[in-house]
């Protein structure tokens, strides 16, 4: 007995250990995206505004049901807008939250893909380790930087594959029990899907063709195709194609090279290589299903199905993306929001080539020599995805920096609609019409003081004593332009930089008797300030309000730069009384 007890405390520790690895697997790269969520902002962009204006306003939640079923372009997204409905509920309508809720999404599909490994694979723990960390690659993959940072987009997308993850994981429980029960589950998980975004609808005619090719029973293929019939005509019937949408491309061809761009553009920003690289996947991807169609495949035939289903998932979105985009043209297919799907792809064709390999390992040298050089490659596109995932991650954050200025627009009580243009959706309209609501529940951006915001420090008294003359050779900058939005309240643009290479902290606004006005945001775009000074400038705008008082008559522009206290003044002043007086806003 006391053998026995030691045996099983040793086997349980070792038990430990291996959960605590594969943890820590799955998290570091969800980590990594989990950061450039925190640098996301907290104020939800683009069709967000569009989706809950059909269920909330300023009397709160909408009790209509059919206000929730809200179409987004051509989606369906029932599903999404409950979620940012409790979203509401628990932060106030945060977009940090909404895209913390993508990535537990992504951690639930992580998990349940690990648990559609075959057994195989699990025989070598080093194998094994590298499997998992390939599922945790692709599935937290920094190509889908939108998805991860814009949470309302992040929670359809990822949300639909992880829906479409759990179909597969039961038709896989199916095959081998048979049991109707994991048919319904897939079929319901494939229609939860579908209410999530119209991508998953995608998953029915693979999952009919999979019941039909594993020969189960006549009952269960005639369930599928039934219920993959009825969602269906459902959607097309209710199809509408949106206003903005550009017809369908007339050149086939854009439609047939738009499925490998798509695939391939998660390790690259160029449309030929990703064209390229997405033309190799596909042509493997067909040749390892048309040999788990022969005979020879028998051994592989379970431990491949769910893969490919997913990679069949994949292509049949690709498609649907050709033909509903391919009048945007073929550039289309490269953006960020699509990635999470072609990385699904990636990882189910690693998976289907590990297993296959495991028929090598009898011959040893063989065996490692595919392995290695399959790994040496697996590496150099992991590389690549990273560094396209960083670079759209980075220009998200730098939009995403300029949100405190919105915040402090809407809290001033101004419409300034060019600034949430820039900032937060192009349909200004949209977030506007819903600002009431939010002040009156004191929502996102109305859930704190504007000061809280890292603009400036707003309250911040400026001494005499710190306010120097201005010296262009080290702080070129403009005061450009004031534009009058209220009686009292003003627009103020302009441009600086340090050329000792030292971050603007902020930039103040003074009268003419020192008496501050406002503070401005910097970091704003200024593309003809880089083409006359260089690319160094290229982000070297500011931009923020002040408050007039009929006393002003000429404002000027302070600059400081960390780690000094000093305020130096831009190359001019801006008169307010002058011959071509404010420009009003439309």
């Amino acid at each position: 007995m006391p053998y026995k007890s030691s045996l099983a405390q040793t086997f349980n520790k070792k038990q430990q250990l291996n959960l605590t690895v594969v943890v820590i697997i799955i998290l570091i790269p969800a980590a990594y995206i989990f950061y450039w969520i925190t640098q996301s902002g907290e104020i939800s962009t683009d069709d967000y505004w569009y989706i809950i204006s059909h269920f909330y306003s300023t009397n709160g939640f909408s009790s209509q049901p059919t206000d929730w079923l809200v179409r987004s372009n051509e989606h369906l997204v029932l599903i999404p807008a409950i979620i940012y409905a409790l979203n509401i509920i628990v932060t106030k309508g945060s977009n940090i939250g909404l895209s913390s809720i993508a990535l537990l999404f992504a951690l639930g599909q992580a998990i349940l893909l690990a648990t559609l490994l075959p057994d195989n694979l699990r025989r070598s723990r080093s194998l094994f380790v590298v499997v998992l960390l390939c599922i945790s690659i692709f599935c937290f993959t920094p190509a889908a930087a939108q998805n991860w940072m814009r949470g309302f987009s992040g929670v359809a997308w990822i949300g639909a594959n992880l829906f479409v993850t759990a179909a597969i994981f039961c038709l896989t429980k199916l095959v081998h029990s048979q049991k109707i029960f994991w048919a319904i589950s897939s079929l319901l998980f494939a229609v939860l899907g579908s209410l999530t975004y119209s991508t998953a609808i995608a998953v029915f005619p693979v999952l009919c063709l999979a019941v039909l090719l594993t020969r189960l029973p006549l009952r269960i293929v005639l369930l599928y195709v039934s219920g993959a019939i009825a969602v269906c005509t459902i959607y097309i019937l209710t199809y509408r194609t949106p206003d903005y949408h550009r017809p369908l491309s007339p050149n086939a061809s854009d439609i047939f090279t738009f499925i490998p761009t798509y695939l391939g553009a998660v390790f690259t920003i160029d449309i030929d290589a990703a064209r390229s690289i997405g033309i190799v996947g596909l042509i493997i991807a067909i040749c390892c299903v048309g040999y788990w169609l022969t005979p020879q495949a028998r051994t592989f035939r379970t431990s491949w199905l769910p893969w490919l289903v997913l990679q069949g998932y994949v292509i049949g979105t690709a498609f649907m993306g050709a033909v509903s985009r391919s009048g945007f043209g073929v550039e289309s297919a490269m953006q960020s929001r699509y990635a999470s799907l072609p990385s699904l792809f990636w990882l189910s064709l690693t998976v289907i080539v590990l297993i296959g390999l495991q028929k090598f390992r009898l011959n040893g040298t063989t065996y490692w020599q595919l392995l290695i050089t399959l790994l040496a490659g697996l590496t150099v596109l992991i590389l690549s995805m990273y560094r396209v995932g960083t670079e759209a991650s980075q220009m998200i954050a730098r939009t995403a920096s300029l949100q405190p200025l919105v915040t402090l627009s809407v809290q001033l009580g101004v419409a300034d609609t060019d600034i949430i243009k820039q900032v937060i959706t192009p349909s200004a309209g949209q977030f506007l019409n819903l600002t009431d609501a939010l002040k009156q529940h004191r929502l996102v951006p109305f859930h704190r003081p504007f000061q809280s915001d890292s603009l400036c420090a707003f309250n911040q008294q400026l001494s005499s004593d710190s306010l120097k003359p201005s010296t262009p050779q080290v702080l070129p900058g403009f005061f450009d332009n004031l534009t009058k939005l209220t009686p009292e309240i003003a627009r103020v643009e302009g441009w600086a930089r340090n050329r000792q290479h030292r971050d603007i902290n902020c930039v103040a606004i003074l009268n003419q008797n020192n008496i501050v006005r406002g503070f401005v945001l910097t970091g704003f775009p200024r593309s003809d300030v880089a083409k006359a000074l260089g690319r160094s400038y290229a982000f070297s705008g500011w931009k923020g309000y002040v408050r007039l008082s009929p006393e002003d008559q000429t404002l000027f522009a302070y600059a400081s730069s960390a780690p000094h206290t000093d305020w130096i003044k831009l190359q001019n002043a801006y008169k307010l009384h002058q011959t071509n007086p404010f420009k009003e806003l439309n």
